[in-house]
């Protein structure tokens, strides 16, 4: 799933820590759901750090193992970062979400980018999974919004996103698509992508989230005249695979 990395716990995690990540805690910790927690942090460390809208922080655990998330909101001034994260299976991430303590320590690193969310000209079809959802919040705080942008998502269980979309203020221009097996899902998506590129062929698209569906919704969008220029993809996971390195959760 997300990004990450293994090494000895003890000095080596200690060195990293004192040179390359900076120190937060969580402030709150708000379950959105059973699948979801919105997570606040707070830390001198991140006071006066750049963000910008699609840049990331990764949260360090055991030894050098790490998760990165994508902040809905970050702000330099007080040193206080949010993020929504998906809590599902029993990995590392998952199980550190499910039992997040308010004044808990935490080192990260970031934020460093990810994803210019900033360039993404209007019209935009941002598309993704619960994976993606802080990401798509993150566009609010571009210079125009979520105006021009249409969302789309596929998920597990659509009134949980549902539920944890509105609560992040994505809630305008959703279309959200249970999956299928065998991915037949990704038809009804792909009919929804070529429509809209017909109609408006300058549209920007951003592909997040899972990497077979992102390649999938490439080829869709090429076969329907959107030029290699007008689409970015940020994988967040493959089944089975670690190492992405825009990846959250």
């Amino acid at each position: 799933m997300p990004p990450s990395s293994t090494a000895p716990s003890g000095v080596v995690a200690s060195v990293f820590h004192r040179l390359v990540s900076r120190r937060a805690r969580v402030r709150e910790v708000e379950p959105v759901s059973d699948a979801f927690r919105l997570v606040t942090l707070v830390g001198e460390d991140l006071e006066g750090r750049r963000w910008a809208p699609g840049d990331m922080i990764q949260i360090g655990f055991t030894g050098l193992a790490g998760r990165a998330y994508t902040p809905l909101s970050f702000d330099p001034r007080t040193g206080v970062a949010t993020f929504l994260g998906y809590v599902h299976g029993d990995g590392i991430a998952s199980r550190w979400l499910a039992s997040a303590t308010i004044g808990e320590p935490l080192f990260l690193v970031g934020p460093r980018s990810a994803l210019d969310l900033d360039a993404a000209r209007r019209p935009t079809l941002f598309f993704g999974d619960e994976t993606s959802f802080g990401t798509a919040a993150a566009i609010r705080a571009t210079p125009e919004g979520t105006r021009g942008v249409a969302f789309s998502f596929e998920v597990n269980a659509a009134e949980a996103s549902r539920v944890a979309l509105e609560r992040i203020g994505v809630t305008s221009g959703v279309t959200i698509t249970a999956r299928e097996p065998q991915d037949r899902h990704l038809e009804r998506v792909e009919s929804d992508l070529t429509r809209a590129l017909r109609a408006e062929p300058e549209t920007r698209c951003v592909f997040t989230g899972k990497a077979s569906s992102i390649q999938r919704l490439y080829k869709a969008a090429r076969r329907a005249g959107a030029s290699a220029k007008q689409i970015t993809n940020v994988a967040y996971w493959a089944p089975g695979r670690k190492g992405f390195s825009g990846v959250q959760r």
